[in-house]
């Protein structure tokens, strides 16, 4: 073997060995960085060649930078973390509206129910007395302020919900416009033969974080770029070409936002609202947000709305066939429901009357021998009791309110219970990947001893090299 060859043995070591230096540096440095993969430098040994006819090596090469990855890890995550976005989201909003259905507290709507027909009862004792009448119309007014009171949260909890959509889109447009530009900066470089482990890093990490807000599924290429749609196939990232999102008023549900979806490279838009968080709208934060705002809470307010008009046709029923101390008859005690839908909030249930003496306790004229009469007031204080048919089948009001508190209890406990699950699973997850993928700077500061020994080996090689060279060169001289 030549000194020349030795001499290139000795810097093929070098400079293998600095850059296995860099690579673990690199990852000392990166120990904190969200979705960065451990990666390893992998040696190979040089081209073997004959010298004097025997194999020869000529040295040592680095012939990859591997990234510890598991394709199937992602996948995990991915789809984990859609689940946790939706659960997350559903169950603050079933939260907020389980606290207006909490009867431990002394203004619950249930509450105010007993209160006024308990009114009634009471004035059945003294159908003639101001103060049991008046009593009548106080509870009514609170019964009346509960209805909108809950109407009220209800619907902000769905304006809140369609503003945040707002917010949403703009973070997904900011993922895709990324993860495009990522594509593009990964096909150029792979292209030459190298890996882009750290672009690679920063993309994984924008598709879980993408998956958290909507439901996606991903492929990739040959080129290796990643090709990302919706669950249900609406293409997000084509390449380099990301899809816009935007908003748009839908006259059709009360003005709130439609989603609308540019295809990548594309201007035209259509709708995705019914698709953007999967089947049924039960993936990532976006899912969560419209099937709060267009289902949750719908049938909440569907409930209460019936409650109400329930209730005031009942009442308006027996009261506009009574007489009050007037001789007045043929009034309603409540607003009359136009329509079930909208019943409960402003503008819809509300008092009828407002003088004591139109309370119609009697069912006879008191003008005719009706004095004294409480047999309308006890008709009416009945109501609370009577099995009435509903849209939950055939119970009382206050069965059918219990109805409907239980329904929200079992919304948040439902979404309790996937959002435990779906945290628990996801740091089982996070935990497999840092064991798989992490820096374990233990094993990275041995590593950075091994490689430092191995670089003032190659460098006390080309050393002798060096002294042989001059110990010739001495000999001619």
């Amino acid at each position: 073997m030549a000194i020349q060859s030795l001499l290139d043995i000795g810097k093929s070591g070098i400079l293998a060995q600095r850059l296995a230096l860099e690579v673990t540096s690199e990852n000392i440095t990166n120990v904190n960085t969200p979705g960065y993969s451990r990666q390893t430098t992998i040696f190979q040994t040089g081209i073997v060649t004959e010298e004097r006819g025997f194999p020869m090596g000529t040295g040592v090469k680095v012939a990859e930078i591997q990234r510890a990855y598991d394709d199937f890890l992602q996948t995990q995550l991915k789809t984990e973390g859609s689940t946790s976005g939706w659960s997350t989201t559903v169950l603050n909003a079933m939260r907020r509206a389980e606290q207006l259905f909490n009867e431990f507290t002394a203004d619950g709507l249930g509450k105010s129910m007993q209160e006024f027909f308990s009114a009634w009862q009471d004035l059945t004792a003294n159908p003639q007395g101001q103060p049991e009448r008046q009593a009548v119309l106080a509870r009514a007014q609170q019964l009346v302020d509960q209805f909108h009171r809950i109407n009220s949260y209800l619907t902000d909890i769905k304006r809140e919900s369609n503003q945040s959509l707002e917010g949403i889109t703009a973070d997904i447009n900011n993922d895709l416009t990324r993860i495009a530009s990522l594509n593009d900066q990964i096909k150029m470089i792979e292209i030459r033969g190298a890996r882009a482990n750290e672009l690679r890093d920063q993309r994984d990490l924008l598709v879980r974080q993408l998956s958290e807000k909507v439901g996606i599924t991903y492929l990739e290429d040959s080129d290796g770029s990643i090709n990302v749609s919706l669950t249900l196939g609406q293409p997000l990232v084509l390449g380099n070409k990301a899809a816009k999102l935007s908003l748009e008023a839908d006259a059709a549900n009360n003005g709130f936002y439609k989603i609308m979806a540019a295809s990548p490279g594309g201007n035209t838009s259509v709708d995705i609202s019914t698709i953007a968080g999967g089947p049924g709208n039960t993936q990532g934060i976006m899912g969560g947000t419209l099937q709060v705002r267009d289902s949750l809470v719908n049938g909440f307010l569907s409930d209460l709305d019936e409650l109400a008009s329930t209730l005031a046709t009942e009442v308006n029923s027996l009261h506009s066939a009574g007489f009050g101390l007037n001789s007045s008859t043929g009034l309603d005690f409540f607003t009359a429901p136009a329509a079930v839908a909208g019943y409960s909030g402003l503008g819809g249930i509300d008092l009828a009357i407002t003088k004591t003496a139109d309370i119609a306790a009697a069912d006879t004229d008191p003008a005719t021998g009706g004095t004294g009469n409480n047999l309308n007031s006890r008709a009416i204080a009945g109501i609370y009791d009577k099995v009435l048919a509903t849209s939950g089948g055939n119970m009382t009001m206050e069965g059918f309110y219990n109805s409907l508190v239980g329904k929200v209890g079992v919304a948040v406990q439902d979404s309790e219970r996937t959002s435990t699950l779906s945290e628990g699973i996801m740091k089982q997850l996070e935990n497999l990947r840092e064991s798989q993928s992490g820096v374990s700077l233990d094993e990275e500061l041995a590593n950075l001893i091994k490689y430092q020994k191995a670089y003032e080996g190659a460098a006390k090689l080309i050393n002798v090299g060096t002294e042989m060279l001059d110990t010739v060169l001495g000999l001619i001289r």
